[in-house]
């Protein structure tokens, strides 16, 4: 009796523990399913919280499967958009992101006129850069026209970006970033690259030395591009290696990250200039807009853990004739 007595004692710990583990992995606030903070499984746990919260009460505000991916935007108690069944944004942190991937470089361009972004055909990136007065000119170019048309016009997304798409200095462009390049283009002094992950041999093409080498011809002097990398604790590897490939396209390059909660980690950013000057002390910058999340002094960002620096040193090159960013991708985002 003792030994039974002990054995379910033991088994009703392990299931208490097992039950905290669970909620450990799955912080509930309301409806909404936050991705663990400890896993290095992002794609899973997005396809999993996805599969909750359509479990759930919520609403379909979009969903088509495009000529690209899979397009999914939902409310729960907050927006979400998912690609492929992995998570975009939510509307709780989305400006985290969105402010570290435009207010560095527009803080730090002086007086930017001309803005070309690549990606971001939900419109929030765009939302940020047009809160510069000197910007008179945006070039979006997206591959996904039905992204565009629903950041147009599904309300609950048009109020998120501001109904930026609507702003007589925005123009979009719906094609390949590639194929908008292979054309002659003016100049621009700021270049914003919110590519997706790496997570294909094919996406993988839209990080190589090549392209990044590219896209620096279409900088002014003074200009600048910033490359969405993804995280420098979760994929440590592609983070640096994006970084190193973009130094090697013969760019000045400073490294960059934020927490954003419902990513469950830290994301990154790479800022390049064709010259070491333009990016000269940006560390000491301060943010112009207001209200922000993002510090007034941008140092905090520019600052790694040594766990973090680590995988700096073994960094790879990505370029046309060995694609291997995709591989680097896969094993670190592996059981």
């Amino acid at each position: 009796k003792q030994d039974k007595q002990d054995k379910q004692d033991k088994q009703g710990k392990q299931d208490k523990q097992d039950k905290q583990d669970k909620q450990d992995k799955q912080v509930q606030s309301e409806n909404v399913i936050i991705v663990p903070t400890d896993s290095h499984n992002l794609d899973v746990w997005d396809e999993i919280s996805l599969k909750e919260i359509q479990a759930g009460e919520h609403t379909n505000l979009f969903a088509e499967q495009s000529n690209y991916q899979n397009i999914t935007l939902l409310q729960v108690s907050d927006v979400r958009l998912y690609l492929d069944k992995q998570l975009q944004f939510s509307s709780v942190d989305e400006q985290i992101y969105h402010e570290a991937l435009v207010h560095p470089i527009m803080s730090k361009v002086i007086d930017p006129k001309r803005v070309l972004i690549l990606g971001g055909g939900d419109g929030l990136a765009l939302r940020e850069v047009l809160k510069y007065e000197t910007v008179l000119h945006v070039d979006l170019v997206d591959l996904d026209g039905s992204m565009i048309d629903m950041a147009r016009n599904v309300p609950e997304l048009v109020s998120l970006n501001k109904s930026a798409f609507f702003d007589n200095r925005v123009n979009t462009h719906v094609c390949d970033a590639k194929e908008f390049l292979s054309s002659p283009s003016s100049l621009y002094d700021v270049i914003i690259i919110d590519f997706p992950d790496p997570a294909t041999e094919l996406l993988s093409t839209l990080y190589t030395s090549e392209l990044f080498a590219r896209i620096a011809t279409f900088l002014t002097e003074d200009g600048a591009f910033v490359c969405q990398s993804n995280s420098p604790a979760d994929a440590p590897l592609v983070y640096w290696s994006i970084g190193n490939t973009i130094e090697h396209a013969g760019l000045t390059v400073k490294s960059y990250h934020t927490i954003v909660p419902s990513f469950g980690t830290d994301w990154g950013f790479h800022i390049a200039a064709n010259s070491a000057y333009v990016l000269d002390q940006i560390e000491q910058l301060y943010v112009v807009p207001s209200p922000r999340t993002l510090p007034s002094l941008l140092s905090p960002l520019f600052q790694f853990k040594e766990e973090h620096l680590e995988q700096r040193n073994l960094a790879l090159l990505n370029s046309e004739s060995n694609l291997i960013l995709h591989q680097c991708y896969k094993k670190e985002m592996e059981f």
